[in-house]
């Protein structure tokens, strides 16, 4: 069995616990969100909320295409 194989294996093992990282995830990019309407271009704090929202992002895109490529792997078999 190949790396990848034993990486996608364990990586889909985990699907029911992907729909709960995503739900945490979405409230985080909401609060950010919202945040945004407190945290202007010039406060000191908005490189951190710009970063918090890439890495939200980046987090939602990851667990949604790992979580689709599960589901659809899972109904192949």
């Amino acid at each position: 069995m190949s790396k990848r194989a034993v990486v996608l294996d364990l990586l889909c093992a985990n699907r029911r616990q992907m729909r709960f990282a995503l739900g945490v995830l979405i409230a985080m990019g909401l609060l950010s969100a919202l945040s945004l309407l407190f945290v202007g271009p010039g406060d000191r704090s908005y490189p951190i909320l710009v970063l918090d929202i890439v890495l939200v992002g980046g987090g939602i895109v990851f667990f949604a295409g790992a979580h689709w490529y599960c589901t659809k792997r899972a109904m192949e078999r």
